[in-house]
């Protein structure tokens, strides 16, 4: 019954550990969250919620591209700064995120209406970049207090202000190392090494245990209990002599 135990622990501790291998190696979560945010018809800038560049991880990119080369911009401002740019023009907002990590999907509403001003002619941006049909900015996410107070940062995509904004949008995050783990995989390896280890220790002992003898030898075989025969006495042995 003992040795039963023990490799049923061995057993369910191995495939415990093998399920948590595979959590954390090939059914791991992708390394970054992409959420695709395509902008409304007729607004001319894509502009995110204050705080969801923090979302997740060390940093967030920021991918635009534009119909026919067009030019494209993408900036990173403060809360108050993106506020005065946009004075409210028409615009589409990213106000978060929804969906699972292999699905995600932005929540967008529309807002303002009208053209907004040139965003290259503006100071207000604290990282920036621009290209003939795609431009991409990756922003540390790590926030100073000045930052925070003024409200956070808010990116910004849009052409030249006064056209559509790019038609296809990205927002992207590099997940760091507990976002990028299944909560399940680390408690699965080690539950299931402990439960080996005692299947192995349980196996050991019973291979050491010594096994019961059976009275009557060191063997435990069945004395001989053939009895005694008396030695048959010389002829004439008894005999009265005549």
């Amino acid at each position: 019954m003992r040795r039963a135990l023990a490799w049923l622990l061995l057993l369910a501790g191995l495939g415990c550990a093998a399920a948590g291998a595979l959590v954390l190696t090939v059914l791991a979560p992708p390394r970054t969250l992409t959420v695709p945010a395509a902008p409304a018809a007729g607004s001319v800038a894509l502009v995110t919620a204050p705080g969801l560049l923090d979302l997740t991880g060390p940093s967030a990119t920021v991918r635009a591209r534009a119909a026919g080369g067009g030019a494209v911009f993408v900036g990173v401002a403060t809360a108050e700064d993106a506020r005065a740019w946009v004075d409210g023009a028409a615009r589409t907002e990213v106000t978060g995120v929804g969906g699972s990590l292999d699905e995600p999907a932005a929540r967008t509403a529309a807002a303002g209406s009208g053209p907004a001003a040139d965003p290259r002619a503006a100071d207000v941006w604290i990282a920036s970049a621009d290209g003939a049909g795609s431009a991409q900015l990756t922003w540390d996410t790590a926030s100073d207090a000045a930052l925070a107070a003024a409200g956070g940062a808010v990116a910004v995509v849009t052409t030249d202000g006064t056209s559509a904004a790019p038609a296809q949008v990205e927002l992207s995050w590099r997940l760091s190392a507990d976002a990028a783990r299944h909560p399940a995989g680390t408690p699965l390896v080690a539950g299931g090494a402990a439960l080996a280890v005692l299947g192995l220790l349980g196996l050991l002992l019973h291979r050491r245990a010594p096994r019961r003898r059976t009275p009557g030898g060191p063997t435990g075989s069945t004395p001989d209990r053939t009895p005694d025969r008396t030695p048959e006495s010389p002829a004439g042995a008894g005999e009265e002599p005549a």
